[in-house]
């Protein structure tokens, strides 16, 4: 692989670089227009396209005719790997269907005969300039087509300064691997990489396709990574394997302005052979996000909010220390404004590099032949929460508290379904969206949000089911007028599941207002479990201990910061399970101190003890 200035190439051919509006280091924002397309896909020994050619070209034209709307262009269009048909780019550019000035179109194209480029010149003519670099690491042997992405963009010619419409060519530089070696012995690696923009004034841009990671060392990493927006599409039936995401790691280990785009097909993937026999199921993940990590990132739960809706999910991958918004898996158009990857000579007070917003989404009308807004709820993208719930509830748990909980915004459900099951605090901030723990990632890249159940994986679905199981365990106990402890006795009236900001660590509500909190810790194995999570809700609810009066020895310290945690930590329950049913667990850390009349709140030498509940720790009141 060796990366290709864009100028440097257009230079050899008399053409000016194009100013991108969505490579402009500025305090503007930019549009992006994605295309997550439906995948049927035809793999022959001498080529790789779509299967439904004709629907296919029908939902490019559509695709390309939204992305060159006059007056409404977005800044970036793209496209993955093999998914555009050259008919309907050829005839999209004849029609003159092309993006305006300071626009740019990444498209992954079928694949292409070798030797059909000039074809393609011919055909067009005058209507554009193509171009690519024509080399392959290795010479011709079994190879019949090269895996090409086209970008299409406006520029000038440096002489007369007529504008001049552009499809540069760009080939997939390393093989995908699968059982029948495909790409391995019908495509023709190339060798180019094309790197658009300038630092510091201009963000960088550049496109891998798919397998094309292999070949992205960590020389070029760490060459490149500063101001880059990677763009990585994709026709992956694995993106989460574990050699393939290996450059994620390494993209974002340094620290530096860098944005990650990865876009792959739908979920659910069919592939045929030459004849459209053998029908093969993929059972693939879609697996498309984007990735970033400015400190400015809008993490408020309206910003959140507005994402879910269009089918753009939050969560913190946290071992690249970054945000990954994951994609709905479903066919669809998206429509993103987002702030651009680097800044410079911006103000510190106007430089917010907030992130993408996701604007609309858009499906395909079969009956119409063109891509159109949702028009009804079941036409957004489903998330699968309320499925998930009525499932957990169909026979007869009253859930529908958390329903409406999810109505105000779905990471209150993330958080209330946290609390449930304990794993909340003891960090004042543990609420916020990149610290819950069901919306943050571990290296497998798994999503195990609670409120987005399209995640296949065992590891997923295994913790969605844990959290749902312990919600309704605590809606059983509601729902059988379960003998709450004094600490809790307003429930026993009735209750219903909450979150709010100003009460971070409640999650629940008497009918008369109080808030409370439930943990319901499931089935344990060793005591001393329920013990470490009895300290640990005791601090977080009871905050951190206040100043003393004066200071305090080690042994005085230490009661001191008992006598807080046992005495500011209220209204709270631990629920366990045995083999005879449902316990309350009393510690036996609910103490009094006692002291004489006048005697200071931090004379604590001698205290006096005694216990809220004369049970002794463990049992049920």
């Amino acid at each position: 692989m060796e990366i290709v200035p864009v100028d440097q190439r257009l230079k050899r051919e008399g053409l000016e670089p194009p100013r991108l509006n969505a490579l402009q280091a500025d305090d503007t924002l930019y549009t992006v227009l994605k295309n997550q397309p439906p995948g049927r896909i035809r793999i022959a020994p001498d080529s790789i396209g779509r299967a439904d050619s004709l629907e296919a070209k029908f939902r490019t034209a559509a695709f390309l005719r939204l992305a060159a709307t006059a007056g409404s262009q977005p800044d970036l269009v793209v496209s993955p790997e093999y998914s555009v048909p050259w008919e309907a780019l050829l005839e999209a550019v004849e029609q003159a269907v092309v993006p305006e000035e300071g626009k740019l179109w990444v498209l992954g194209c079928e694949s292409l005969p070798l030797g059909r480029l000039d074809a393609v010149r011919q055909r067009l003519g005058e209507r554009a300039v193509v171009l690519d670099d024509d080399l392959s690491p290795g010479k011709r042997t079994t190879q019949h087509y090269r895996n090409p992405l086209v970008y299409v963009f406006l520029t000038k010619c440096s002489v007369d300064k007529t504008t001049r419409l552009v499809l540069l060519v760009q080939y997939k530089t390393v093989p995908s691997g699968d059982p029948e070696n495909t790409e391995a012995t019908g495509m023709l690696s190339g060798v180019s990489v094309y790197a658009f923009g300038t630092l510091p004034s201009e963000v960088r841009l550049i496109t891998l396709i798919c397998s094309d990671v292999f070949g992205f060392s960590k020389e070029l990493i760490d060459s490149y990574y500063q101001g880059l927006l990677l763009l990585h599409i994709q026709l992956n039936n694995s993106p989460r394997q574990l050699l393939y995401k290996k450059y994620r790691q390494e993209l974002f280990a340094a620290a530096g302005e860098t944005e990650l785009l990865c876009l792959n097909w739908a979920d659910n993937v069919v592939s045929v052979d030459e004849n459209g026999a053998n029908e093969h199921s993929w059972e693939n993940i879609c697996g498309s996000a984007w990735y970033l990590r400015s400190p400015e990132t809008n993490l408020s739960d309206q910003a959140i909010f507005e994402n879910h809706r269009h089918g753009i999910y939050y969560t913190r991958h946290e071992p690249i220390r970054a945000h990954a918004l994951q994609f709905h898996y479903r066919p669809r158009l998206f429509l993103f404004q987002a702030t651009k990857v680097l800044h410079h000579a911006i103000p510190k007070p106007r430089s917010k590099r907030t992130g993408p917003k996701a604007l609309r989404t858009f499906i395909w009308m079969q009956d119409q032949n063109q891509w159109i807004e949702p028009r009804t709820p079941d036409e957004f993208p489903d998330d699968g929460f309320c499925a998930q719930l009525n499932r957990v509830s169909a026979d007869g748990i009253e859930l529908e508290d958390l329903r409406d909980l999810y109505r105000t915004g779905p990471i209150a459900v993330e958080r209330a379904m946290a609390i449930t099951a304990g794993q909340f605090g003891v960090l004042a901030d543990w609420h916020s969206p990149d610290r819950i723990d069901s919306m943050c990632l571990c290296e497998q890249e798994v999503v195990r949000r609670v409120t987005v159940t399209q995640d296949p994986a065992p590891e997923a679905v295994k913790f969605r089911d844990d959290r749902y199981s312990l919600s309704r365990a605590v809606a059983e106990l509601r729902a059988c007028n379960y003998s709450w402890p004094s600490s809790v006795i307003e429930l026993r009236k009735g209750f219903k599941f909450i979150w709010r900001p100003e009460f971070p660590n409640r999650n629940v509500e008497a009918d008369d207002g109080t808030l409370a909190t439930i943990v319901h810790a499931g089935l344990i194995g060793a005591p001393e479990a329920l013990d470490l999570l009895d300290q640990k809700v005791r601090k977080t609810l009871a905050g951190p201990p206040p100043e003393p009066e004066r200071v305090l020895s080690q042994e005085q310290k230490k009661q001191f910061i008992d006598q807080h945690y046992a005495t500011r930590a209220e209204r709270f329950c631990i629920i366990y399970m045995t083999g005879t049913g449902p316990k309350n667990y009393l510690s036996g850390r609910g103490i009094s101190f006692t002291r004489q009349s006048g005697q200071s709140a931090v004379d604590i030498g001698v205290p006096s003890f005694t216990r809220f509940a004369e049970n002794p720790p463990g049992a049920q009141e």
